[in-house]
């Protein structure tokens, strides 16, 4: 028989396939380096590479986390990791450097072996990870920027691991069966390549630690200017080459660690009458008083927790009152009050229904039964249940509406993950200990953990269901806001206001259907549910287990001590509370309760008259109907156009931002009904006179002026409404003559809309303007949720990125 000897160690094989399996395993100890390069080259092509999923995580340099993201200066002066697309292109790069046998970079490994950092490259590389957006090709969805992650799937391609079919042994005395064996020898190869990529990233850190000169493009601060963190905990194969990281997530979690200050509501401020927080409670007695327990109640299991709960283990009586109510206000936030009877009866429909499919025959018997049930269900006293249900957050994303089909999204769960508190004078990276900036300072201040989980979660979501959560809890707000914010049928704009992004941090994402169709653990827990059957581990070893809870009591560490960063006031509150105290909250909350007035009145009205109209209300004031000489020429004009019955037609996109009621309807439709229709292409373009008066009837939306793509039709009010046309263009002029003259104008009769965006409709324009003619009461334009009197008034805002 023929045999082929290994060069390295003069090992002979009996086939080529015995002795590249030997390469694969040993290939780094029988060739020299540069033998064992040409090797890894020849073997790293992307046909013999095998899909993979790596757990990591990471936490965003300083000049990132701190970085205020209205003020951006110069980005080429910003280094360190910035967020998650960096950190999984940086994992990639690692990555690639393992298979190629990198395993010393020197002091040039990013410029001599790895591609510099480039945003647009990354995209165009279509990173697949947990918390990406790619897939979506929606901004609505990203990532928020800074944002660190607990744990974090990513998917890419990497060389196999290959094992022996022979009993593996360390010591020659291993007796167990192949399964194990094999299973022995993957353990071993996958911590030794997870070792090895993670110095490869504490190299490319290290590079981007000694390319800083100088601290001079960070704020002054008593910290320490950090790259950021980052950590490989585990690698799994994925035989499905379908698996998608980013759709494919059953489940995200977002935490969110907020000092307890943020939740104190200081006297000066002006309580509500819902607050339940006693203002005889000082800052630092409130803090006290909040029981510390840790995540899952295990994370510092080892030395942390209490043998016996302390007595600041225990909420006292006014606290737990507190806590219970912070609970309820959450629950409201994620979930829909539900009558219970009505639930029960929707299920029994749902199961006729299913019956019916089945063939299964209505008996005479079985109506009865259904008749008796039905009477049952209006003779039992009525119980309320509270149940996830899908809502519409376009007051919580500031790049959505509420008739985009992404802003329709459901929070599972909201709840208080955790109480720790941070000692802000030792750092878990061994540093310089923070010095105390006043004696006076809160001592023992709690960081409270708060985790939200969801199917996904648009940009700013989280920051502003915090925000909201504060804002509420502080007692600045009344909590029927709530109600106000994710009522469909009300079309005002209520933005909620945005928590600092310091605090945010993704948890980690769960792959439910796909560990049953792999027979792999995607997240790291503790479980014997899918054993090794020859394949991979999976993230339920203890080893990978233990690293992601240690690297989460850092990551928790590091985010509560970045509240000191701009440090503490005389009196102990945090500066970067009191900035956004001041800065956010309390102007919000002026503007905001303004609006909540108009929805409790509009509300009120709508109980009494819903039956005739929804959406209709009275006038409350007597207006001066004078004209100013301006505008009267093209009032003029436009009601001319309004008598004359040929006001034309509203585009379906156009019809689906206006509230409107048709004839043979009692009340306007609800969002959730147009946006149905518009998907679905039904909607045909609106008649002007298929509307109510007062409701959008009679009008509608139309553009007249030129298109300037040879493409586009040019609009037929040119042609309907000459002199109309030409008025509308001199009034722009004479209202701002400095203006670059837009090329269309929008025409709006009657027209009550709901929040949008003109995406550019002025045609050239970088602003937007609109004015208000005729006679009626209200009709304010209300940008970002601040209102604009526009009768006779003309105002300039960004129609582009303002709503």
């Amino acid at each position: 028989m023929t045999s082929i000897a290994c060069v390295g160690c003069s090992k002979s094989f009996t086939s080529k396939n015995q002795l590249f399996r030997h390469l694969h395993q040993s290939a780094e100890t029988c060739l020299s380096p540069d033998e064992y390069k040409d090797f890894l080259a020849s073997t790293t092509q992307t046909s013999k590479r095998e899909k993979i999923g790596v757990l990591y995580g990471y936490l965003p340099g300083t000049d990132y986390r701190f970085l205020d993201q209205h003020i951006i200066g110069n980005a080429d002066s910003l280094l360190g990791i910035e967020g998650g697309k960096h950190a999984a292109w940086l994992v990639t790069q690692a990555i690639d450097a393992v298979s190629h046998g990198i395993i010393d970079g020197g002091s040039n490994f990013i410029s001599e072996n790895l591609r510099p950092w480039s945003a647009a490259e990354a995209d165009d590389s279509k990173i697949n990870r947990s918390y990406g957006s790619i897939t979506r090709v929606s901004e609505c969805v990203a990532q928020d920027p800074y944002t660190g992650a607990i744990t974090e799937v990513l998917c890419t391609n990497a060389v196999p691991f290959y094992v022996d079919d022979e009993p593996y042994s360390e010591n020659g005395n291993d007796t167990d069966d192949n399964n194990h064996n094999q299973e022995k020898q993957i353990t071993k190869k996958t911590r030794a390549w997870v070792k090895s990529v993670n110095e490869q990233l504490d190299r490319m850190l290290a590079e981007m630690a000694s390319a800083r000169h100088s601290l001079s493009t960070a704020p002054d601060s008593i910290h320490e200017w950090s790259p950021g963190m980052i950590r490989v905990f585990g690698r799994v194969s994925i035989p499905q080459k379908k698996f998608n990281a980013e759709i494919d997530v059953t489940h995200r979690r977002m935490d969110y660690c907020l000092p307890a200050d943020f939740l104190y509501a200081h006297p000066r401020e002006g309580l509500s009458e819902t607050s339940e927080q006693s203002s005889a409670l000082s800052c630092q007695e409130f803090c006290d008083s909040l029981p510390s327990f840790f995540p899952d109640n295990a994370l510092y299991s080892a030395d942390s927790l209490h043998d016996e709960p302390s007595s600041n283990d225990i909420p006292s009586g006014n606290m737990k009152a507190y806590l219970h109510r912070m609970k309820q206000i959450m629950k409201r936030i994620t979930k829909q009050q539900i009558d219970e009877n009505a639930t029960a009866h929707l299920g029994k429909e749902c199961s006729r229904k299913s019956k019916k499919k089945k063939g299964t025959q209505n008996t005479s018997s079985n109506a009865a039964n259904s008749n008796d049930d039905s009477h049952e269900n209006t003779t039992q006293p009525s119980t309320s249940m509270q149940l996830p249900k899908r809502k519409r957050y376009h007051n919580f994303c500031p790049k959505i509406l509420a008739h985009d089909y992404l802003a329709f999204r459901r929070v599972d769960r909201m709840y208080h993950r955790a109480t720790i508190r941070v000692d802000t004078n030792s750092s878990s990276t061994d540093k310089e200990p923070i010095p105390t900036i006043s004696s006076t300072r809160i001592n023992g201040r709690p960081i409270i953990i708060f985790s939200l989980t969801g199917d996904m979660f648009l940009q700013e979501q989280v920051l502003r269901l915090m925000g909201l959560l504060i804002a509420i809890c502080r007692g600045v707000i009344d909590d029927d806001i709530i109600e106000c914010m994710f009522d469909e049928e009300y079309t005002n704009l209520v933005p909620a206001p945005p928590a600092p992004h310091i605090g945010l941090v993704s948890g980690e994402a769960t792959y439910t259907t796909w560990e049953g169709r792999i027979k792999t653990i995607l997240n790291a827990r503790r479980t014997d549910r899918y054993p090794f059957v020859g394949r991979s581990l999976g993230w339920n070893d203890d080893e990978v287990v233990r690293a992601v809870e240690e690297w989460e009591k850092i990551v928790l560490h590091e985010v509560g001590r970045s509240w000191y960063w701009k440090g503490e006031g005389k009196d102990g509150r945090l500066i970067e509370e009191m900035q956004w105290s001041d800065n956010v909250l309390h102007p919000w909350a002026r503007r905001t309760r303004e609006l909540l007035d108009d929805y409790r009145v509009w509300k009120a009205f709508r109980e009494i008259h819903a039956p005739v109209s929804t959406s209709f209300l009275p006038p409350l004031e007597s207006i001066d109907q004078a004209v100013p000489p301006l505008f009267e020429k093209v009032l003029f004009y436009l009601r001319q156009a309004d008598a004359s019955g040929m006001w034309p037609s509203t585009t379906p996109n156009r019809q689906l931002v206006m509230l409107s009621t048709l004839h043979e309807e009692s009340q306007a439709r609800a969002i959730s009904s147009i946006h149905l229709q518009a998907k679905k292409n039904v909607e045909s373009q609106s008649s002007a006179y298929s509307f109510r008066e007062g409701n959008g009837g009679a009008s509608g939306s139309f553009s007249v002026g030129f298109m300037p793509d040879e493409r586009c039709s040019q609009p037929k009010g040119n042609t309907l409404f000459p002199e109309l046309v030409k008025a509308a263009f001199e009034l722009e002029l004479a209202l701002c003559p400095d203006r670059e003259p837009s090329s269309t104008i929008a025409i709006n009769r009657n027209a009550q809309f709901r929040p949008h965006t003109d995406k550019g409709a002025g045609a050239g324009q970088s602003t937007s303007l609109i004015v208000g003619l005729g006679n009626y009461v209200g009709g304010e334009l209300v940008v970002e949720g601040v209102k604009k009197d526009i009768r006779y008034k003309a105002i300039e805002f960004d129609g582009w990125k303002e709503r």
